[in-house]
């Protein structure tokens, strides 16, 4: 089929697919047609990683740095991270931060201050169980966020123990770690998802 132009500012003959790809873009939507996934980073870490810091600390492998297509776009955050405490009363926490411009670090999915209590996106206390128990949780979070820049940002997880005195806390494993059928270990990951707004 032609294409006909009709002078009065309407198109005929395209057909679906008919046109050349990345003609069009996100910019030339109208007002209010978003949600289109832009782009997206997957990161998976399958190693162990162990701390005795108190102080949050990175887990290495699980960050991811993307530059905005445009200071409105959300980003969608999923992670699923393995973690391990020593058995006998012992807690740890994980938290995701955003780092923009490679410089300032901003808590983005915490709970609120409350006394003395820690802010954490997750967090789990072992039961008094003693060493004949070495408990593991997954730890899971889904997040959409605004960085409101068109710098790179850098979504990333830490973790820390709740304890001084060398008390371990694990991603991929739990405390005891054994070479046998009886233990295992585990991945976890982390996905960012750039959403047009």
């Amino acid at each position: 089929m032609a294409i006909t132009l009709n002078g009065s500012g309407t198109v005929t003959g395209i057909s679906a697919g008919g046109l050349p790809d990345g003609i069009i873009q996100s910019a030339d939507l109208a007002s209010g047609v978003g949600g289109k996934l832009l782009t997206y980073q997957n990161a998976v870490k399958t190693d162990t990683q162990t701390t005795a810091s108190t102080s949050y600390v990175d887990i290495t492998g699980l960050s991811i740095t993307m530059t905005p297509a445009s200071a409105a776009s959300r980003f969608r955050i999923d992670y699923h991270v393995n973690f391990g405490v020593s058995p006998s009363v012992y807690s740890g926490s994980l938290r995701l931060v955003k780092v923009v411009g490679g410089t300032t670090t901003d808590d983005i999915y915490v709970g609120d201050a409350a006394g003395s209590r820690i802010r954490s996106s997750n967090f789990t206390w072992s039961s008094n169980a003693g060493y004949s128990s070495y408990p593991m949780a997954v730890f899971s979070g889904l997040l959409i966020h605004h960085p409101n820049t068109t710098s790179a940002v850098t979504f990333k997880l830490q973790f820390k123990s709740h304890y001084s005195n060398n008390f371990l806390v694990y991603v991929n494993r739990n405390q005891n770690d054994g070479d046998s059928s009886n233990h295992a270990r585990g991945a976890s990951s982390i996905t960012a998802m750039e959403v047009a707004a």
